[in-house]
């Protein structure tokens, strides 16, 4: 079966999809791959299930994923796997296409609740037709999540809007689609910026121009300012910016670990200049080792298992936890 993403996020709003089986995903927006998968974590989350992703190398990668939906399974350790790679399983293995097949019925026996999420590039029609596409239209769910035009764009931007809490007027909505024409994420970056600004009921022109006169590019060492002053919101929104720029979440961890360490060091009784810290932020390290320092027993373990997540050791959300250390070392809970 074929669908349009905008359909399907409204469905998964309104619990209307069963979340199993084989989906594939196929769009040239990486935005809008993490925006399905944040529209199914609620049910994941209520349902008790956990994410992996897997990242395919070759044809042959598709035993260990097939392996993967059947194991789990039976350790129900994880339920949902999401993989990356234009590698299409050979239809011509007639083992993996059997076990293929034994998924699918389990599934519509509901004896297996697994689902596998394929993330792919944009597909043309030739794409689609291969016996590997017809396989996942016949038995799955292929989703084209394309934006074609100004008007699907501005549809999608709608459903995000109404997400963040935001109801634009006629003439901010013309502004934010002639300002950040034919790009879709620095569209939602825009909205996603207003959101933590002061406005009104309904946004005008005015204030839609300060968020995108905000927009300017965060680093890894304005995410280190906003954790050393406790700015929660801003550590927010630069961990928002950073992960829709396809910064490395192995870059943001070490910058989040840095700080860590050192602030853990001072509460052991290090010299703050010992340890290199600048004369100009002396003040921030000691403010900040204090006002942690009943909280921070479990920085390290956070930071031991975020690294294992990175490299594939585990199957947690590596940004969701990188966001919960960075809001802890905030003092928020």
């Amino acid at each position: 079966m074929q669908t349009r993403l905008l359909p399907l996020l409204y469905d998964l709003k309104r619990n209307a999809v069963a979340l199993n089986g084989l989906w594939l995903l196929h769009t040239d927006n990486p935005v809008v791959a993490d925006w399905l998968i944040e529209a199914c974590r609620p049910a994941w989350t209520a349902q008790g299930q956990f994410a992996k992703r897997m990242e395919l190398t070759s044809p042959k990668s598709w035993h260990e994923v097939v392996n993967e939906l059947f194991g789990l399974s039976l350790f129900d350790e994880t339920t949902v796997l999401i993989v990356s790679g234009n590698h299409k399983p050979d239809t011509k293995d007639k083992a993996l296409m059997s076990s293929l097949n034994r998924f699918t019925q389990d599934v519509k026996d509901k004896t297996n609740q697994n689902q596998l999420i394929w993330c792919l590039p944009k597909q043309d029609k030739k794409s689609l037709a291969t016996k590997a596409m017809q396989f996942f239209d016949m038995h799955g769910l292929i989703i084209d999540g394309n934006i074609y035009d100004e008007k699907l764009r501005g549809e999608f931007l709608h459903l995000k809007a109404q997400e963040l809490g935001l109801t634009l007027d006629d003439m901010a909505w013309q502004m934010l689609m002639n300002a950040t024409e034919k790009n879709l994420l620095t569209a939602y970056q825009t909205l996603w910026r207003l959101s933590f600004l002061p406005h009104a009921d309904v946004v005008g022109a005015d204030e839609l121009e300060q968020a995108l006169v905000a927009g300017v590019d965060f680093n890894v060492f304005d995410l280190s300012d906003a954790l050393l002053t406790a700015n929660a919101p801003k550590t927010l929104q630069i961990l928002n910016h950073l992960q829709h720029t396809d910064i490395a979440p192995s870059i943001v961890l070490w910058a989040v670990a840095k700080e860590a360490r050192l602030i853990l060091q001072i509460q052991a009784g290090k010299n703050p200049s010992e340890l290199g810290v600048w004369q100009s932020k002396l003040y921030l390290y000691l403010n900040i080792a204090q006002r942690t320092q009943g909280i921070s027993g479990d920085w390290l373990s956070q930071i031991y298992a975020i690294d294992k997540a990175i490299k594939g050791v585990s199957g947690m959300d590596v940004w969701g936890e990188i966001e919960r250390l960075c809001l802890a070392m905030c003092g928020v809970n």
